[in-house]
């Protein structure tokens, strides 16, 4: 069972605020510098790591990674996307999402 993604990030703070205010994930523990987050269900963690070396989101082989919500949650968080002005980059029939982050990684919002 996966139980957490780990990403690089050159700006916690803004990740935190996007994943937080913009995708409603929450605080799971502190940790100097890194950011753990969990999702609604408390199942899932994502984990960024704060670097100051650059790096391509593209380099490593991840495409994307999906987070997925229950219907309702799903159209607050389109919501949510569409109020903070964040582009979605494609679609899925009327269940998902394609966005990207502060740091470049694709991310999929969706519901079943």
């Amino acid at each position: 069972m996966l139980r957490h993604l780990a990403l690089k990030t050159r700006d916690l703070a803004g990740t935190e605020r996007f994943y937080i205010d913009v995708l409603g994930l929450r605080p799971a523990f502190p940790h100097e510098g890194m950011l753990f987050l969990e999702t609604a269900s408390g199942q899932d963690l994502l984990n960024f790591v704060g670097t100051r070396a650059r790096f391509d989101p593209d380099a490593g082989g991840l495409d994307h990674f999906g987070l997925r919500f229950s219907r309702p949650e799903w159209k607050k968080v389109c919501a949510r996307v569409k109020r903070a002005g964040v582009r979605i980059r494609g679609r899925r029939r009327n269940s998902a999402i394609y966005i990207e982050d502060p740091n470049g990684y694709t991310v999929e919002l969706y519901c079943d």
